[in-house]
């Protein structure tokens, strides 16, 4: 039966502050907001603080989580390329660090490293919300595949695999 074997409730620390919600409407991007902030100050520590966050912002959970996960990839530095949405990254990173979770959970003023948000059209009458963490030792690499599977290691040169 799953859950039985502890295991599988341990793989994957930095993602246990993950969650989904679909916003009644009338909650707007203060709701957005208000998720997030609930997620990472309820389950943030548990993920090895400082976090990147990934929000993602669309019509069901399941796009919604597809997206959250899509940001949480983008380069740390980046900004969303609406403007509104990344003045929104920004006050959500200034207010995450305010909370002083800090480095593992001990307090500080680094909690987050940036909050990432991607987004798509919705219906009017929900707003899906999911909020994705990878902890500060979050790891990346850029490979371009060709048609044949030749391919190009871009961020880790000399890397083989």
């Amino acid at each position: 039966m799953i859950g039985e074997d502890p295991s599988i409730w341990q793989r994957g620390g930095c993602s246990l502050p993950g969650a989904v919600k679909v916003l009644m409407p009338g909650q707007g991007y203060e709701g957005v907001n208000q998720f997030v902030f609930d997620v990472i100050t309820s389950y943030g520590v548990n993920a090895c603080p400082p976090l990147l966050v990934g929000v993602g912002v669309s019509t069901s959970v399941e796009t919604a989580a597809r997206l959250s996960k899509k940001a949480i990839l983008r380069p740390v530095d980046s900004s969303h390329p609406n403007a509104d949405a990344a003045k929104m990254e920004k006050l959500l990173e200034e207010g995450l660090n305010s909370v002083g979770l800090g480095p593992h959970g001990l307090g500080g003023a680094s909690s987050v490293m940036g909050v990432n948000i991607e987004s798509s059209a919705h219906h009017p009458s929900t707003i899906g919300v999911a909020v994705s963490t990878g902890c500060w030792a979050h790891r990346r690499g850029t490979i371009r595949f060709s048609a044949d599977l030749a391919y190009e290691i871009l961020s880790h040169k000399g890397a083989v695999l």
